[in-house]
Order: C-alpha cells, then structure tokens, then sequence
C-alpha cells in the first residue's frame, strides 16, 4: 500500500501581513515599472495598469476565499493575476485612444476624430503580448512574496480524528 494521501492546506498571508502584502504589491506593480526608467509617462501608465490588474485579482481571490474555496497553490493565485492582466489587456487599447482622442481634441478642435476604433482593434493584440508575460512574472512574484503555504495540522477543513481514537467500545 502507499502513503495516505494528505489534503493540502490554503495558502495562508505571511505574517505581518502589513508588511508582506504592501512589499509584494510594490514589488509586483513596481518591477515592471522600473523597466520604464527613461520614460516616467511609460511608469505611469504601467503602474496604473499594474494596479488594474492586481486590484481585479484581488477582488476575485478574495471572492474565492469567501466561498470557501482559498487557493492551495500558488498557480491558482497567478493564474487570477494572469486572468486579470487579460482582462485589463483586452480593455486598455479602447481606453487609451479614447482618452487619447480627448486630449487631441482638447488641443485642437476636432484633432480626435483620427482616433478610430480600428486603431484599438489593431493594439489589442500588442497590449496582450506585452501584458501577459509581465502580469505572469509578476503573479509569480506576488504569490511568492505574499503568502505561504498553510499549516496542514492547524487546516480547520478536515476534522482531524486520528488522535482521539478510542478502539472497541
């Protein structure tokens, strides 16, 4: 016969958890913005985006730890933040030549209507070559900084009977 399998406990914060979570934060939004050293708009517009996307994780992790579903493997906790740089990734080109357009128009009148709905159709899949790599590494980082794995014995999903044992009665 082989091993008894055991559960696998969530994952759980690292503790203080005011300290780890805002480090992995910054380390995750704030890694690929340093990239953009040269250009601070480029920074901005990767933190921002950063923050779109680990904000919708977040909501969607913390979703799942109250349905009682807490991940027990970092991969779930990345591929949330993979699903949400997705997400942002898909949105952010119809977002930026409509801001785009804005500024345009600001400046000259009229100057926007060059921006067209073709031109995001024609970024989207841009946004998403350079979003999903970066939101994968930085889900990596996150999960790694942020939490750790659970106690298996403290886990309060299985009633653990193998110590009160009480044969023939």
């Amino acid at each position: 016969m082989g091993p008894i399998p055991q559960r696998i406990a969530p994952l759980t914060w690292r503790k203080p958890a005011f300290i780890w979570t805002p480090l992995a934060l910054a380390l995750a939004i704030g890694g690929p913005a340093a990239l953009f050293y040269a250009d601070p708009a480029l920074q901005r517009l990767a933190g921002v985006m950063g923050a779109a996307v680990f904000a919708l994780a977040l909501v969607t992790l913390g979703a799942s730890w109250m349905l009682g579903r807490a991940p027990r493997v970092r991969r779930v906790v990345v591929v949330h933040v993979v699903t949400a740089g997705a997400i942002v990734a898909l949105i952010t080109p119809f977002v930026l030549i409509e801001l785009l357009a804005l500024v345009a128009d600001y400046e000259r009148q009229g100057a926007g209507d060059g921006f067209t709905f073709a031109m995001s159709m024609a970024m989207t899949p841009l946004a998403l070559v350079i979003a999903l790599p970066v939101s994968l590494l930085s889900g990596i980082v996150f999960a790694w900084v942020a939490l750790k794995r659970g106690d298996p014995e403290a886990s309060d999903l299985v009633a653990d009977d193998r110590f009160d044992v009480q044969p023939f009665r």
